[in-house]
């Protein structure tokens, strides 16, 4: 095995030498065929279900696109485009170039997108209505045709093409016909409708600022319940089990969400655990997952129903919504940081995934499929499973600053240390410690960089010059006394 001798960026080396030891045989699209599906993007990866890939995320803000460093909402049409809205009005993104859509001068503070079973796209403002863009066509709703507010939220389509419409003043809907008309309830005529959701029988159900939830059959709400009929504090969000007719996912103001049938009180639902997250904000189903949002945090419901954080990015607030694209990239809306893309990588944080905290890193080795890791508070290593180790060489070394690592010909891991007067560290096959210093020989107990030589021969750097070593002995030594005018050795990327 090499010496490490630069110090470069910890996750590249280490990531590197996890694929190293798992093989790793990575597509260019981080496609993954796991029976009949093709998993690929960011939404799979952050979930385990693209095996060896990790994951890294993009923002997009007003210094690289954006008009405005804020989004409400975010859809991923079937033809790839993008679409972003925000208090700046309409932003459709190609991947590689925003456009603002601004044909219409009532595009305005857009605050929800839906592609309806004929294309079209349905946009919600925060005040001007819906507009509905069918290719260079474009009609617009306002009050003048009926709406019962001029701010939208939320879309849905049933299963006979009516286009159902949440406002901050109730619901109503455009038939076929694309005449607009008033769902007439006043239970909810003066609520703001937050989300609707369709679940596999064409069947929508509502939920509103105020907790309450409802269902529509047949432009007619059939079903209606308050929060605590339900023996629930107060539900803030709702999303329609995409496999299961009937059964929905109640979001709390508490670190829980509930699931079953609609109806049920919490007696008969299941209880769903989503703590450090509280107050869930926003649910939605993608990549084969539960995505669960509050205002600062995003995770997801396992295959094991347990909560997994979104962790390793930086986006942690104003969050509005979740979704995901064609390809399973995550998309995050945020009112205050713009919107964050979580893409797939073949580079993988090892100390991320292994929950090992490094600091500083200075030497990386690989060493019977353990990863060896020098830092400046001692040795970590990492077993082939992903495992923290703790051994007697850690243990020999504390919290000494590691300066570099190697493994000689015969599979003897050699440590150099700075502090301590620890000197050169010597681990052998058999697990026997060996300690280098001054007091047997070395130059100097603070050890900078070791070479393993083609004799396999020991080349120890030291701030007192350099060292040989041979069959566990020191042979020779080239210090100061021997005419070397700087005796600080360092490897060829160190000062």
């Amino acid at each position: 095995m090499k010496n490490v001798h630069k110090k470069i960026a910890f996750m590249a080396i280490a990531a590197g030498c996890l694929m190293m030891l798992m093989h790793i045989n990575v597509y260019a699209k981080y496609d993954t065929v796991v029976g009949t599906h093709s998993y690929y993007g960011g939404g799979y990866a952050v979930t385990g279900q693209i095996p060896g890939v990790s994951y890294s995320y993009e923002l997009y803000d007003a210094s690289n696109g954006l008009p405005t460093s804020d989004a409400m909402f975010l859809m991923g049409a079937r033809n790839g485009y993008i679409w972003i809205g925000g208090y700046s009005g309409v932003i459709r993104y190609d991947g590689s170039t925003f456009d603002r859509i601004d044909a219409h001068s009532y595009l305005t503070s857009a605050r929800g997108f839906f592609e309806d079973s004929k294309g079209r796209i349905w946009v919600g403002t925060n005040d001007n209505g819906v507009v509905v863009l069918d290719g260079t066509e474009s009609i617009h709703y306002s009050y003048k045709e009926g709406l019962p507010s001029s701010s939208i939220r939320i879309f849905e389509e049933d299963n006979n093409g009516n286009i159902f419409i949440g406002t901050t003043s109730g619901v109503c809907y455009v038939d076929q016909t694309n005449t607009l008309r008033v769902l007439n309830d006043e239970r909810i005529a003066e609520e703001r409708v937050l989300k609707l959701d369709k679940d596999t029988s064409g069947r929508i159900y509502g939920q509103t600022a105020n907790g309450i939830v409802f269902a529509i059959d047949d432009c007619a709400i059939t079903e209606l319940y308050q929060s605590s009929d339900l023996g629930i504090g107060k539900i803030t969000t709702i999303l329609a089990d995409p496999y299961d007719a009937g059964n929905l996912y109640f979001g709390t103001d508490e670190s829980v969400i509930y699931y079953g049938k609609f109806g049920n009180s919490t007696n008969n639902l299941e209880r769903i655990s989503v703590d450090p997250l509280s107050n869930v904000h926003w649910l939605n189903y993608d990549c084969n997952r539960v995505w669960v949002s509050s205002t600062s945090m995003i995770g997801y419901i396992d295959t094991d129903s347990s909560f997994k954080e979104l962790t390793n990015v930086a986006f942690d607030s104003g969050i509005e919504m979740v979704t995901s694209d064609y390809q399973g990239n995550l998309w995050v809306a945020s009112s205050t940081l713009g919107v964050m893309k979580v893409v797939a990588n073949n580079f993988i944080d090892i100390t991320h995934v292994t929950g090992v905290t490094t600091g500083v890193t200075n030497a990386v080795a690989l060493h019977d499929g353990d990863i060896y890791i020098g830092t400046e508070m001692g040795l970590d290593i990492i077993g082939k499973n992903g495992e923290s180790i703790e051994n007697d060489l850690t243990f020999y070394l504390g919290d000494a600053r590691i300066r570099s690592i190697a493994e000689d010909n015969d599979g003897n891991m050699w440590v150099s240390t700075y502090t301590h007067d620890l000197g050169l560290v010597c681990y052998e096959t058999n697990g026997e410690i060996i300690s280098y210093t001054t007091e047997n020989g070395m130059p100097s107990n603070q050890i900078r960089c070791i070479t393993i030589g083609k004799d396999g021969s020991i080349l120890v750097g030291t701030n007192g010059g350099l060292a040989v070593i041979k069959d566990f002995e020191i042979v020779r030594t080239v210090g100061a006394s021997d005419g070397a005018k700087n005796t600080v050795f360092f490897d060829s990327g160190r000062k």
